[in-house]
């Protein structure tokens, strides 16, 4: 009995322990069920129009139509590819014009009222001008990408640059570090979280800008579909390219805060 006792106790917080670790796994399982519970029992009992709100069992048999008559894989690709190069683009862009704009006063007074003017105009009135230049082609869709990417890398960016600890920066100069070393050794690492956050908050309007740019003109994409099946009042298919969409922006900003919790826990704590 003693040592059936002792190991009790002993798994006793095992248990404990992993049910700790993935709470917030749990939670957000049991709240997505509980979702797909209460929309499957309100469209089942006429609490909504199911004509206009669809249901997980309709969007499962939307799914499985698409999957046979639908060319899924190549919408998703086309969005797939324009998404990656407007984001790569941003990135390259972002980032060194962030971190020149947070070391360099001068720049910073030059470039930053254009760069808020542009930075608050909503994308969607620049998107005639955008298909004007480059077409209905995925040349448009990337440019609505990157510009809905990249400022808020370059802000993050900026801010965070500005936000290092200059202790830090005199300690790099005193030991004879030049202006690029105290950049690529100092200034970036301890700006890694805002530059991170930045990123995670990209995510997020690239992938609306990509849809929205499909949505009014393209030949192809989930943005497309999406407004195909709108038009067409299928509901449960536009869901289903809805959600795979979601679902892709969700991957991307879960994979990044991973990232930042990785780097906060090299970092260390005051």
């Amino acid at each position: 009995m003693a040592v059936a006792t002792d190991y009790e106790h002993r798994r006793a917080p095992s248990i404990g322990a992993a049910l700790d670790r993935h709470y917030g796994a749990l939670v957000s399982t049991a709240a997505v069920f509980a979702f797909l519970v209460v929309w499957q029992l309100a469209a089942a009992r006429g609490w909504v129009n199911a004509r206009y709100t669809s249901s997980p069992s309709q969007v499962f048999a939307a799914a499985l139509d698409i999957a046979r008559h639908d060319d899924f894989l190549h919408h998703a690709w086309v969005s797939l590819s324009e998404f990656t190069l407007g984001f790569a683009a941003a990135l390259g862009f972002g980032l060194p014009l962030g971190l020149a704009l947070g070391t360099s006063r001068r720049l910073r007074l030059f470039i930053d009222p254009p760069m808020m003017a542009l930075y608050t105009a909503p994308r969607l009135t620049l998107l005639p001008i955008l298909i004007i230049w480059l077409g209905i082609g995925a040349a448009s869709k990337v440019a609505v990408v990157f510009l809905g990417a990249v400022f808020p890398i370059i802000v993050n960016t900026m801010a965070g640059v500005r936000e290092a600890d200059p202790r830090l920066l005199q300690a790099a100069r005193a030991f004879g570090a030049g202006r690029l070393d105290s950049m690529i050794k100092v200034l970036v690492p301890g700006a890694l979280p805002a530059i991170l956050l930045g990123v995670r908050l990209a995510i997020g309007r690239g992938v609306l800008s990509v849809v929205v740019g499909e949505m009014f003109v393209s030949e192809a994409g989930i943005g497309h579909q999406i407004m195909n099946y709108g038009e067409a009042m299928q509901v449960g298919h536009l869901m289903v390219y809805a959600f795979a969409i979601s679902l892709f922006g969700y991957a991307l900003t879960i994979a990044v805060r991973l990232l930042e919790d990785r780097i906060r826990s090299w970092r260390p704590q005051p």
